[in-house]
Order: C-alpha cells, then sequence, then structure tokens
C-alpha cells in the first residue's frame, strides 16, 4: 500500500446493544469490528457513512454524529485514517453483507466478554473504551 486510506466507522445503538460485526477482509480478518468502510473519491463523508451501513447491514441510519478520529499506523503496509460516528436507524431488520459478517447487536456484558476473548480489534477495542462500552 501507498497511500493512506480514509474510512468511516460507526456506532449503531439499538437499546442498549451495540451493532458489531465480524471483519471478512484483511486486515483484523476474523475480529470484531464496528460497521464502516472507505471513503470515494469526492464522497463526503456523511454519505459515505450512510453508503457503507446500507451496504454492510442493509440499515437506514439518521442523527449522524461524528465522534473523534483515529489512526492506524503500522509499517510498512498500513496507514489508516478512520473517522468515528454515532447514528441511529430504523428500526429494520440487520443483513449482513460485503465487507462484515454476522452483523448483531451486542450487550455490554457480551461486548467485555468478546474483549476478554480477545476477539475485537485493536482500533475496536480502544473506541469502545473511549465510549464507554467496556
Amino acid at each position: 500500500m501507498n497511500n493512506i486510506r480514509v474510512g468511516c466507522s460507526v456506532l449503531i445503538k439499538s437499546d442498549d446493544k451495540l451493532l458489531l460485526g465480524i471483519r471478512n477482509k484483511e486486515p483484523n480478518k476474523g475480529m470484531i469490528i464496528t460497521p464502516g468502510g472507505g471513503v470515494e473519491l469526492f464522497e463526503n463523508m456523511e454519505n459515505t457513512v450512510r453508503r457503507e451501513i446500507m451496504e454492510e447491514t442493509g440499515l437506514a441510519i439518521t442523527n449522524i454524529h461524528q465522534l473523534k478520529t483515529y489512526e492506524i499506523i503500522n509499517k510498512p503496509d498500513e496507514h489508516r485514517i478512520i473517522i468515528y460516528w454515532s447514528a441511529d436507524y430504523a428500526k429494520n431488520q440487520v443483513h449482513s453483507a460485503t465487507d462484515l459478517a454476522s452483523a448483531k447487536f451486542y450487550s455490554k456484558k457480551e461486548i467485555q466478554e468478546l474483549d476478554t476473548q480477545g476477539k475485537l480489534s485493536s482500533i475496536t477495542r480502544q473506541v469502545l473504551k473511549d465510549n464507554d462500552w467496556l
């Protein structure tokens, strides 16, 4: 990889649960993550957030708010800037697709168990800690 990749990821709550899924590709293939993906050329961030969540989960989202920006640097192959967001969704069914498998809502206790089992990607773990899920 020769460029910085810019992406988004979204914390979507339902009652007291958070939407997570299993990443289907590298890096972090098989790890539990929040849904999201890359920005396309000339696409504004809010449109990226809406598109990626629809592609990965089938959910239409509303009340989109930017949370924090994180950076991942793993020389020599990976440099990513990920902008995290929060959003609400219409109460439709979650349908995992594209880069995310087994998307479902997890309780705080279930998320803590995933952490204990080492199933959260390191960036997801940090974001969940920063947002009081861990």
